[in-house]
């Protein structure tokens, strides 16, 4: 499998808004106290569609794939990890094209921290809300909610 190079990589700030479920299922994780990733593809692509343009978005880590997401699994997804420090591979794969794009960074979890990875893979047979050039990832830490 050829590697494509290196996505775009933004930081998850205040301006970028989190899509709905994703806002739910990390509020969630925060309730429960809980470390970890929580990985979401902005999959456009039909579950019953004849193409398999779409990649799959993966988190890895020591060579062992946490989590990944497809067309066919495009809710978000939550792994926990222990407190520490991680270096995770973050990885879109295409299949048909047998190409890769990937990049690796190294996050220091504290006890409660949440990575919100959202990634959107190039899907060239999409006809509505273009697609991106290259594979875009926003990647943000939170932190735990403060209790009343």
């Amino acid at each position: 499998m050829t590697d494509l190079g290196r996505p775009s990589v933004k930081a998850l700030d205040g301006s970028k808004r989190l899509p709905l479920l994703v806002g739910w299922c990390l509020q969630r994780e925060q309730r429960k106290g809980r470390t970890g990733v929580l990985v979401f593809a902005e999959i456009r692509e039909p579950v019953r569609s004849l193409t398999h343009e779409a990649g799959i978005v993966s988190v890895w880590e020591d060579g062992v794939e946490l989590c990944c997401r497809s067309r066919a699994a495009k809710t978000p997804r939550f792994v926990e990890l222990h407190p520490g420090s991680h270096r995770l591979k973050f990885k879109v794969i295409r299949l048909k094209a047998r190409r890769s794009t990937s990049f690796t960074q190294v996050v220091d979890l504290q006890e409660g921290q949440i990575l919100v990875a959202l990634c959107d893979p190039v899907q060239p047979d999409v006809f509505y809300r273009r697609s991106p050039d290259a594979d875009s990832w926003v990647i943000g830490l939170f932190p735990t909610r403060e209790k009343r």
